[in-house]
C-alpha cells in the first residue's frame, strides 16, 4: 500500500498514522485552523491594527498551548509578548494578572505598580495608560491563560483596554479560557469594541487519526485503528489525557493494539478520575452541592430543580453554570446542565458523605416524582435512598417491576421489589410483594424463590387475604416443578388451613403426589384423601386428572374437570391445567383449549412466570395433538420467554424437552430432535412424572432412523413407568400400538398382537372415539392383506398421531405389496390436514407417492371411472387442489415446480371434461360418496 502524507508530514498507513517517534506537542494536533487564525492576528499588528481573540476549551484541550505557541510566534516576528495567567489559587488577589503584565513593562510600569500593590483606589486604571503609550512604540501580543480564574479587578482593567483598542494600535488580546461556550467570556462581551474586534475559538476533540499520529510517535510504531478509535472515544479527545494515559502504557510495555483496549480503558478511567477530584477541590461549596445534585438527578430535573434539590438560591444560576462549565464538569442542554463524563459523574457521588448522598436521593426521587417522571426514573433514585415512608414509593416500585418484567428483564424486576420490600407496609402488601418477587427471582434464583414462596405459605395471617395468598404461592411454587417441595408445604399448612383454603391445600397436595413416582397414594398424617367425588373445584379438577389417567368414568371426568374450569380465577392454576388435559382426552378438545386460552390470557396480565410458561407448555402440547405445528412453535417460544428452560425445575425440564423435540422432529429438523432427546438431562429428571413422555419422544427418534429394537425398549420403558403409576389410559401416551408396529418391523407379530390387544381394550374401555380410532387404526397392520382399507374410523382431535398411524400402516401395506390398499389409505392421508401443517409427514406422504407412482392402480373397483382415467400423481394433485391448497402450496407440498402442478391440473381438467377447479371439487366428492 502506497503511504499518503498525515499530519505534520507524518505517514498513514491501512487508516492508522504513526510518526515513529517525531516530536509532537499533542496539544497543537489537528489545530491548524485555530493556528492560522492567530496568525491572522499576528499579521494585523504588524499593520498597526489591534485584534481580540478568545479561545476557548474544556481542560486539557489546549487552548492555552495555542496561546503560548502564538507567544513564541510573536517574539520570532520581533513583537512583544506580556504574559499573564489566572490561577485559582489567586482568584482572590486583587489585580493579581495586571501586576503579572505590568512587571514585563520595565521601568515605565513601576510607579503603577506601588500603587497596585497598595490600599486599593476608587477610581482608576494605574498602569493602563503607560502600557498603550510603550504599545504605540513597539506592537505588543498580550496573553491572558486560565482567564476563567481573573479576580474582578483584573477582568475590569482589561475591560478597559478593550474599549481602548482603536485603528492605529497594535496591540493583540489573546484570552485562554477554559468553558463550552466560545462566545466567553462574559465580562469580555460587555465592550463596546469586544464585537468588532474579537475572533472566538473552540477548540475540539483530537480525532482517532489524529491519536493515531499521537500513540505512534510514543510508541514507536503503528497505531491500530480499533486503539485509536477507542482511546480517541474514552479520552473524549482531550490531549492531555491521552497525554498522559499512552505514555503510561509506553512505559509500562503495552502496545498500541487492539488487543491493549481494555488496558487503555482502564488507565483512561483512572487519569480522568484523579482529574475530576483535583479539580473539585477549586469548587466553592454552592458549586459542590449542585454539582453533587447534578450527579444523582441532573437527566431528571432542569437546573433551576437541581439548585433547589441542593438548596441553593436560583439568583445565583447563571454563576454557578459557569463555574460548573468552566471547571470542565458539566455542558448545557437548554433549561438543563447535564454532567459531561460518566466518571467524573461516579466520583462525584463517591466524594458525597454517605449520609448525605442517602438523603439527596431521597429528596431527588420526591421532586421527581412530583414533576411526573416515569416510574422507573423515580425507581432509580429511590433504589439509593432510605425508606420514604410514604405510599406513592411502593406504587412506583411497583410500576417499575411491572415494566421490567414485561421486557422479561428479571434481574431487574427483582431489584425493584427488593427495595420495594425496605418500606414499611401492611403485612397483606409485603407478602403480595413477596410472591411478585419470587416470580422475578425464579429466573435467576430459583432457591431464594422456593423459600420466599415457602415463607408466604408459613405466614400465620387471618382471614381470606391472607388464605388466598397462602395458596397462590404453593400454587406457585408447584409451577415451576418441584414436586416434592410442595408435598411438603401443603402438608405443613394444611394443620392450621380451615374452611376453602384447606380444600384448595388438599387439592395441591395430591397434584404434588400425583407428580412423585416414589409416593405411593397414602396421605402423610393429617392429610385427608382426596373425595371420589369433590364439591369443591379444584379438588374436581385434580380427580379429573386422576381418573384420566385411570381411564376411567369417561363422562364423569368431563364433568369435574368442567367444574374446575368454569369456577375460573378461584382456583389454583395447576388444577385447571390438569383439568384442561383431562377435559382434552375426553375429546371436547375445543372446549379444553377455550379454556386454556382464556387462562393464558388471565396469566398474562399477571406476574406469575411459572405458571404462564406451565400453561404454555401444555398448549404448546395440545396444539401439537391437533397437528398444528407452528402454533405449537409460537407457544413455546412464549414458554420460554416467560420462564427460560434453565429456571424449570428438573422435575418439569422433560416435558419441555419432550414438546421442544416433537416440534423440531414435526418440522423436519431431525438433527435437532436428536441431539435434544441424546443432551444429557438434570439429575433427578428420571423421577420426573413427565420423564415416560421423554422416553416416548426418544423411542420416535429412534423409530424415525430404523433402530427398531431400542424403539421397543424405549417405548415399553415409557410403559413401565405409566403401569406403575397405574396410569394406563391410551389417550395420555399411546405407547403400546407404537411399540407394536415397531415390532412389526422386527417381525415379532406375537407381541405386536398382545399389545394391540391391551392397547383396544384400554381404549374401549376409556371410550373416547380418538383413542379408540387410533387404537383400531393401529391395528389393521395385524389383518390379512386387503383389511386395511376397508373400514373407516373416526379421526378425533388427536389429529398427529392419527396421521402418523395412517401413514404407517399405509408404509405397512404398501411393505406387504398390497399396491391397492396402500394407494387407498394415501388418498386418505394426503387429504389428512396435518399433512400440510407437519414437514416430516409431508416428507413422508412423498415419500410413498413416489414409491407407488411407478405402478398404476388397475383394479380400482370402487373408483369413478373417469376418476381412475387419471395417472397417480394426477390424481395426487387433484386431491391436494380439491383439499383447498393453491398451485404454490401443492408445488412445495410435492416438491414440484408450479408448472408441474399447472400441467398436471390442466390434463386432469381434459380427462375429467371439466373446465374449473370447483368442478373438480364436485367430481371428487361424488366420486368419495361411491
Amino acid at each position: 500500500m502506497e503511504p499518503v502524507a498525515g499530519l505534520h508530514g507524518e505517514q498513514s498507513y491501512a487508516g492508522s498514522t504513526w510518526t515513529a517517534r517525531l516530536r509532537i506537542d499533542p496539544a497543537l494536533l489537528e489545530r491548524e485552523a485555530e493556528q492560522a487564525q492567530l496568525k491572522q492576528a499576528m499579521a494585523e499588528i504588524g499593520e498597526g491594527q489591534p485584534a481580540v481573540v478568545v479561545v476557548t476549551g474544556r481542560p486539557g484541550f489546549g487552548h492555552n498551548a495555542l496561546l503560548r505557541w502564538a507567544g513564541r510566534l510573536a517574539e520570532k516576528r520581533s513583537v512583544r509578548v506580556l504574559r499573564a495567567t489566572g490561577s485559582l489559587t489567586e482568584r482572590d488577589l486583587r489585580n493579581g494578572a495586571v501586576i503579572q503584565l505590568l512587571s514585563q513593562l520595565g521601568p515605565e510600569a513601576e510607579g503603577p505598580l506601588r500603587v497596585l500593590r497598595g490600599p486599593p483606589e476608587p477610581d482608576g486604571l494605574p498602569g493602563l495608560r503607560e502600557l498603550l503609550h510603550t504599545v504605540r512604540r513597539r506592537p505588543t501580543l498580550v496573553t491572558v491563560e486560565d482567564a476563567q480564574w481573573l479576580d474582578p479587578d483584573s477582568r475590569r482593567w482589561l475591560q478597559a483596554l478593550v474599549r481602548r483598542l482603536s485603528a492605529g494600535v497594535p496591540l493583540a488580546l489573546l484570552v485562554g479560557r477554559t468553558g463550552v461556550d466560545r462566545h466567553g467570556p462574559d465580562w469580555l462581551a460587555g465592550t463596546s469594541a469586544a464585537g468588532r474586534l474579537t475572533r472566538h475559538l473552540l477548540v475540539p476533540g483530537l480525532s482517532p487519526r489524529a491519536v493515531a499520529t499521537l500513540a505512534g510517535t510514543i510508541f514507536g510504531a503503528p497505531c491500530d485503528e480499533a486503539f485509536a478509535d477507542a482511546a480517541a472515544e474514552a479520552s473524549y479527545g482531550s490531549p492531555a489525557i491521552l497525554h498522559a494515559a499512552l505514555h503510561g502504557l509506553a512505559d509500562a510495555g503495552q502496545r498500541p493494539t487492539a488487543a491493549d483496549v481494555p488496558q487503555l480503558r482502564t488507565v483512561m478511567t483512572s487519569i480522568i478520575g484523579d482529574r475530576c477530584a483535583r479539580a473539585l477541590r477549586g469548587l466553592t461549596d454552592e458549586s459542590i452541592a449542585v454539582l453533587r445534585a447534578l450527579a444523582v438527578a441532573g437527566d431528571l430535573l432542569d437546573f433551576a430543580r437541581i439548585c433547589h434539590l441542593a438548596g441553593v438560591r436560583t439568583a445565583h444560576e447563571s454563576r454557578l453554570r459557569s463555574a460548573l462549565q468552566t471547571a470542565g464538569f458539566t455542558v448545557p442542554d437548554g433549561p438543563f446542565e447535564r454532567i459531561h463524563l460518566p466518571v467524573a459523574r461516579a466520583r462525584v457521588l463517591e466524594d458525597t458523605p454517605i449520609a448525605e448522598r442517602a438523603g439527596l436521593y431521597a429528596r431527588a426521587a420526591r421532586l421527581v416524582y412530583r414533576s411526573g417522571a416515569a416510574d422507573e426514573d423515580v425507581a432509580r433514585l429511590l433504589l439509593h435512598a432510605p425508606p420514604i415512608g410514604e405510599p406513592w414509593a411502593v406504587q412506583t416500585l411497583y410500576g417499575s417491576f411491572g415494566a421490567a418484567a414485561r421486557r422479561s428483564e428479571f434481574a431487574r424486576a427483582a431489584t425493584w421489589l427488593n427495595r420495594a420490600l425496605e418500606e414499611p407496609q401492611r403485612p397483606e402488601q409485603r407478602a403480595r410483594i413477596g410472591l411478585d418477587l419470587a416470580s422475578a427471582e425464579a429466573v435467576a434464583a430459583p432457591v431464594a424463590s422456593d423459600r420466599r414462596l415457602a415463607a408466604v405459605v408459613r405466614s400465620p395471617g387471618d382471614g381470606e387475604t391472607w388464605s388466598h395468598l397462602r395458596v397462590r404461592a404453593l400454587d406457585m411454587g408447584l409451577a415451576r416443578g418441584d414436586d416434592s417441595w410442595g408435598r411438603c408445604v401443603a402438608a405443613e399448612a394444611l394443620e392450621t388451613a380451615q374452611g376453602r383454603e384447606r380444600d384448595d391445600l388438599i387439592a395441591l397436595y395430591w397434584y404434588a403426589v400425583r407428580c412423585r413416582p416414589e409416593v405411593r397414594d397414602v396421605p402423610a398424617p393429617g392429610v385427608p384423601a382426596l373425595p371420589e367425588h369433590p364439591l369443591a373445584p379444584a379438588q374436581a379438577g385434580v380427580r379429573a386428572g386422576q381418573l384420566a389417567t385411570l381411564g376411567q368414568q369417561r363422562e364423569r371426568a368431563a364433568e369435574l374437570a368442567r367444574r374446575a374450569l368454569e369456577a375460573g380465577s378461584s382456583v389454583p392454576v395447576m388444577p385447571r391445567l390438569v383439568a384442561v388435559r383431562a377435559l382434552w382426552f375426553t375429546d371436547a378438545a375445543a372446549e379444553a383449549e377455550g379454556h386454556l386460552d382464556a387462562l393464558v390470557s388471565e396469566l398474562r396480565r399477571g406476574h406469575s412466570r411459572a405458571p404462564l410458561a406451565r400453561a404454555l407448555v401444555l398448549s404448546a402440547d395440545l396444539h401439537l395433538r391437533g397437528g398444528r405445528v407452528d402454533a405449537a412453535q409460537r407457544a413455546m417460544d412464549a414458554a420460554e420467554r416467560a420462564l427460560p428452560a434453565v429456571a424449570w425445575h428438573p422435575y418439569a425440564a422433560p416435558h419441555l424437552m419432550a414438546v421442544r423435540c416433537v416440534i423440531a422432529m414435526e418440522s423436519g429438523r431431525h438433527d435437532e430432535a436428536r441431539a435434544l432427546t441424546a443432551a444429557p438431562t438434570p439429575p433427578d429428571t428420571e423421577t420426573s412424572v413427565h420423564w415416560p413422555l421423554l422416553l416416548f419422544i426418544r423411542a420416535r427418534v429412534a423409530a424415525d432412523e430404523g433402530r427398531w429394537a431400542e424403539a421397543v425398549e424405549l417405548f415399553k420403558e415409557s410403559g413401565r413407568w405409566l403401569v406403575r403409576r397405574q396410569w394406563p389410559n391410551p389417550a395420555v401416551l399411546p405407547w403400546r400400538s407404537l411399540a407394536a408396529l415397531a415390532c412389526l418391523r422386527l417381525g415379532d407379530r406375537q407381541q405386536a398382537r398382545r399389545l394391540i390387544h391391551e392397547e383396544l381394550t384400554l381404549a374401549r374401555r376409556w371410550g373416547a372415539p380418538s383413542a379408540v380410532s387410533l387404537a383400531e387404526l393401529c391395528a389393521r397392520a395385524l389383518d390379512r392383506p386387503g383389511t386395511a382399507a376397508s373400514t373407516t374410523v373416526p379421526i378425533g382431535p388427536n389429529h398427529l398421531a392419527h396421521a402418523w398411524a395412517l401413514a404407517d400402516l399405509t408404509t405397512e401395506e404398501a411393505t406387504k405389496g398390497d399396491r391397492t390398499a396402500a394407494a387407498r389409505l394415501l388418498t386418505e392421508l394426503s387429504d389428512h390436514r396435518v399433512t400440510r401443517t407437519s414437514s416430516r409427514l409431508a416428507a413422508r406422504v412423498r415419500s410413498l407417492a413416489d414409491r407407488l407412482e411407478p405402478t398404476a392402480d388397475p383394479e380400482v373397483s370402487t373408483l369413478d371411472r373417469e376418476w381412475a382415467v387419471l395417472s397417480p400423481a394426477e390424481r395426487q394433485t387433484a386431491v391436494l387442489a380439491c383439499g383447498g391448497l393453491g398451485n404454490r402450496q401443492i408445488a412445495e407440498q410435492l416438491s414440484v415446480s408450479r408448472r408441474t402442478v399447472e400441467l398436471r391440473l390442466s390434463s386432469t381438467y381434459k380427462k375429467l371434461r371439466i373446465a374449473s377447479r370447483e368442478e373438480l371439487r364436485s367430481r371428487y366428492r361424488l366420486m368419495e360418496g361411491t
